[in-house]
């Protein structure tokens, strides 16, 4: 480890600093993009299996390091609703679709939630988003 930087410092004093944190910075986003990835599909597993606490856990994970992740927000709130945290999951259902407004399967998920909540106008009206955007 050690002589692995002391390389990267003589390079980047030699003036290849530019194209190689350029590399460095690809090959760590897809390395984190890996490791998110995992940390969902592990959550699925558990989820599963009926841990959603730990799959919670395990999502949450997933969205430390991709915050943006639609996908795993509506994951995420699946199962904070299965742990009976109904407040959390909401918001979480929520944030899935508002960073992709587009997600039929998130929306369809928020109206499932909203429907066991007796919210039924706001079950209906995700409904009817899920719908439009279906593919």
């Amino acid at each position: 480890m050690r002589r692995w930087v002391v390389v990267m410092v003589v390079v980047l004093l030699l003036g290849g600093g530019a194209k190689l944190s350029a590399a460095s910075a690809d090959k760590v986003k897809e390395a984190s993009e890996r490791a998110a990835k995992d940390y969902v599909n592990h959550g699925l597993i558990l989820a599963g299996e009926g841990q959603n606490e730990d799959a919670a856990k395990s999502f949450r994970q997933a969205l430390a390091i991709m915050p943006q992740w639609a996908e795993a927000h509506s994951l995420l709130g699946s199962a904070l609703a299965q742990t009976g945290n109904f407040r959390e999951a909401e918001e979480e259902l929520r944030k899935a679709v508002t960073l992709k407004p587009d997600y039929a399967e998130g929306w369809y998920y928020l109206g499932q939630f909203l429907m066991d909540r007796g919210k039924e106008p706001e079950a209906q009206e995700a409904f009817r988003k899920a719908k439009q955007y279906q593919r």
